[in-house]
C-alpha cells in the first residue's frame, strides 16, 4: 500500500503549481488583505494594519476582481501600503496567492476584510518567529465579536503531539468548541507558503490550507497567548448559502478524509455537515450523513449531536450555536 503522503499527492489536495518566492526580506513582516467590495470593513482592516507597534510592515491589499471605489479609496493612502486587482472574481485563495507573490517580507500575516488586529499583534508574533525553524507557525488567539459580546478562544493551546485536524474539529462537550487557528491569527514563513499555496474549495478554505500545511510542508503551531484578532461572527443570519450547502462540505470531509481521524472526521458530520442539511430541510441528505458516523464507530457525544439535529428545531440549534461561541473569558483590551 502507498504510504499516505504519497496517497494524497495522486489526489486534488495537493495544490498544482508552487509559488516561486526569493528568500524574502529579514524582518519585514508583509500583512496580505483580500478584499471583496466591502469598503467600509476593509477601512478598519487596513487602519489596523497599518497601526501595528512593528513598523517594518508592508500592507498588500488584493482586490478580488475590478474594484474602482476601493482602488480610488487607497491610493496614496500611505507608502507602506501596495493595492492590487484580479482581473476577474476567482475566490480569496487567488486573492491570497496574487498578495504572496507580491510580498518581500520573510514573514506573512493574513487579514480578511472584516476583521482587524490590534496594534501589537505583528510585534508579538514576530517577536516569536525564528528564522532557523521556518515551519514553526506562531499563532496568537483570537476575539470573537458578536452582538456586542467579546469572547476569546481558542481555551487551550494546541497539545505537543496533537493532529491540527483533532484541534480544529473535534468537540468535547454539546456546548462547547474545537480548538480555534484561523488563518488571521497566524505569522507564517513564506517558505512554507512556497511548497503550499492556498487551494480553491467551495468552504473550508481555511482548515483545507492549515492540513495541507501541517502534512505536505511539515508546519506545526506554537500559540502566543495573547487575543491580538478580532473576528466579527454575524449570528442572525442562518440561511447564507454556505450554510446550507452540506454537499459541499461533506465533499470537504471525503477529499481530506485520510488526514481526519475517525473522532474528527465523525464530529465535523455530526455538526457542520449535518447542521447544514437541517437548515436547508434536506431529509435525505440527513439520513446519509447519519449512515456514514454511525458506520464508523461513533462515539458518545457523536450519537448526541445526532439526535439533536433530527429532534430539536433549527432555531433551538441555532440559539445552541450562539451559546457556543461564548468562552467566559473575555479581552480586556
Amino acid at each position: 500500500m502507498e504510504p499516505l503522503d504519497q496517497q494524497l499527492a495522486n489526489t486534488s489536495l495537493v495544490p498544482q503549481e508552487r509559488i516561486r518566492l526569493g528568500p524574502g526580506e529579514p524582518g519585514l513582516v508583509s500583512i496580505i488583505i483580500p478584499t471583496y467590495r466591502r469598503l467600509h470593513d476593509l477601512r478598519l482592516a487596513v487602519d489596523s494594519a497599518l497601526a501595528q507597534t512593528h513598523k517594518n510592515i508592508e500592507v498588500i491589499v488584493v482586490a478580488d476582481g475590478p474594484d474602482p471605489e476601493v482602488r480610488a479609496a487607497l491610493t496614496g493612502m500611505d507608502p507602506r501600503l501596495m493595492y492590487l486587482e484580479l482581473d476577474t472574481n476567482r475566490g480569496p485563495a487567488a486573492a491570497r496567492n496574487t498578495g504572496v507573490r507580491a510580498s518581500r517580507g520573510e514573514w506573512l500575516t493574513f487579514l480578511d476584510d472584516d476583521d482587524t488586529i490590534l496594534p501589537e499583534k505583528v510585534a508579538a508574533c514576530f517577536a516569536m518567529a525564528d528564522s532557523a525553524r521556518p515551519l514553526r507557525m506562531i499563532s496568537c488567539r483570537t476575539i470573537y465579536r458578536r452582538d456586542n459580546k467579546e469572547d476569546v478562544w481558542p481555551s487551550r493551546p494546541i497539545g505537543p503531539n496533537e493532529d491540527v485536524a483533532d484541534y480544529i474539529l473535534i468537540r468535547s462537550s454539546l456546548l462547547g468548541r474545537p480548538g480555534v487557528l484561523p488563518i488571521q491569527s497566524l505569522m507564517v514563513h513564506r517558505s512554507i507558503l512556497q511548497q503550499v499555496p492556498f487551494s480553491t474549495h467551495k468552504d473550508h478554505e481555511d482548515w483545507a490550507w492549515l492540513l495541507d500545511a501541517w502534512h505536505l510542508a511539515g508546519a506545526r503551531v506554537e500559540f502566543c497567548w495573547q487575543p491580538l484578532v478580532i473576528y466579527n461572527i454575524v449570528t442572525n443570519s442562518i440561511s447564507r448559502s454556505r450554510r446550507m450547502n452540506w454537499q459541499d462540505s461533506m465533499a470537504w470531509a471525503e477529499s481530506y478524509h485520510l488526514w481526519l481521524s475517525r473522532r474528527a472526521y465523525n464530529s465535523f458530520l455530526t455538526t457542520k455537515v449535518a447542521l447544514k442539511a437541517k437548515r436547508s430541510h434536506d431529509w435525505r441528505g440527513l439520513r446519509e450523513i447519519i449512515s456514514k458516523v454511525v458506520n464508523n464507530q461513533p462515539g458518545f457525544l457523536d450519537l448526541l449531536f445526532l439526535s439533536g439535529m433530527v429532534i430539536l428545531p433549527s432555531f433551538v440549534l441555532h440559539l445552541a450555536w450562539k451559546r457556543s461561541l461564548a468562552s467566559g473569558e473575555t479581552s480586556s483590551k
